[in-house]
């Protein structure tokens, strides 16, 4: 473990923070914004885009299935930016004649409040006068310059000034994808609010910090550092989490990342687990509940088609001598389990950086970070 690690800090300071966003009003806020924009629609399901960047991306996925059940709406689409302003950019005849097509609100996911993609999606949206939602831990009083005053926007902060720690510094961001995703699940936050108890999430925090202590990093490490390309397999409602992963991984330059839908092999990726040597295999999956029912069949994983494909992954890691992790909860992964989830991955990216000696949170050494991708970062023009 180095203290000297920024991303060692950062996680230390990681459940205050939370707790700290939590006790803001972000999460009343939102949903009382959305609930009256659902009431002045005419149809009767909303039509939302999430969209974020980076580390924000896996947030906008857990934030999308949160909206799913909060809004009643199966029509909810979590984007990164480029793909955001592809389908905002189409030509207003087409949303004239398809009034189907338009977005009855957009959520740009920034944790500064300052992407320049997410600013560039919402320029989009007000020109197409599509609400939009600005959610972020920027104090709003720092973002006036960025988004002047406009009737299709609405920011929504979840910035405490009462929050002491600072703010996440570095290039790889833990508080900026679990913050997010934790204040648009409602369900879970009402009943910490009607309980009057706020350690839920430290709770869920400590369980990931205990799943990683019981692993053997160093062997986890030394494979990696071997073989630096890790296979996650994932489903629909994990893919959060295996994008998490591969963001975290890749970004901080630890190993690549394949992900496999799974029981998707038309694709051929398959194909690399024989033909190229790997470090890991992260198994994204639904675990089975307790079953006391009569005749009921007792089984590790969800389905049946998990419990072969466990079998699989074992045998195939074990022919390359990889390591075999499995990533999961319950028989159903709803958004607070997801989140649940997501609050291992912190612990887990740290604690293997740590033993290969890479500071997550800055990859790169002080002013050695390359020119060229900051200037493809902050780049504005046609593209």
């Amino acid at each position: 473990m180095n203290q000297d690690f920024v991303s060692r800090q950062q996680l230390a300071l990681l459940p205050e923070r939370i707790w700290k966003a939590q006790a803001t009003n972000a999460t009343d806020e939102v949903y009382s914004f959305l609930d009256d924009l659902q009431k002045s629609i005419t149809h009767d399901f909303m039509k939302i885009m999430v969209v974020g960047a980076g580390g924000s991306f896996p947030a906008a996925i857990s934030i999308s299935h949160s909206l799913r059940d909060e809004m009643c709406t199966s029509d909810v689409e979590a984007l990164t930016p480029q793909t955001a302003l592809r389908i905002l950019s189409q030509a207003d005849s087409i949303f004239v004649a398809r009034p189907n097509l338009k977005y009855d609100v957009v959520i740009g996911i920034s944790y500064s409040g300052k992407t320049p993609d997410i600013k560039a999606v919402y320029v989009n949206c007000n020109k197409k006068k599509i609400p939009f939602i600005l959610f972020t831990g920027a104090d709003k009083e720092s973002l006036i310059e960025d988004y002047p005053e406009s009737q299709f926007l609405k920011i929504i902060s979840y910035f405490n000034a009462e929050d002491t720690t600072g703010k996440e510094r570095g290039m790889i961001s833990m508080f900026s994808t679990l913050a997010p995703a934790i204040l648009f699940d409602d369900i879970t936050l009402s009943y910490i609010s009607k309980v009057r108890d706020y350690t839920l999430y430290y709770g869920w925090l400590n369980l990931g910090k205990k799943y990683v202590s019981e692993l053997d990093i160093p062997k986890i490490a030394r494979a990696i550092q071997k073989n630096p390309i890790i296979h996650v397999f994932y489903e629909w409602e994990t893919f959060g989490i295996a994008a998490d992963i591969a963001s975290k991984f890749m970004e901080s330059g630890i190993a690549c990342v394949v992900l496999h839908e799974k029981k998707n092999f038309s694709h051929g990726l398959y194909t690399l687990l024989y033909k190229q040597n790997f470090g890991m295999i992260i198994n994204v999956t639904k675990f089975a509940i307790a079953c006391d029912i009569p005749d009921c069949k007792i089984r590790n994983h969800a389905t049946d088609y998990d419990d072969v494909l466990d079998v699989f992954l074992k045998e195939i890691c074990e022919k390359k001598g990889a390591i075999y992790l499995e990533i999961g909860n319950s028989w159903s992964l709803t958004a607070s389990n997801i989140i649940q989830e997501l609050c291992k991955l912190p612990y887990l990216i740290t604690a293997i950086g740590e033993e290969l000696n890479i500071d997550i949170s800055k990859p790169f050494s002080p002013g050695t970070f390359p020119e060229e991708p900051k200037a493809l970062y902050g780049y504005v023009g046609e593209f």
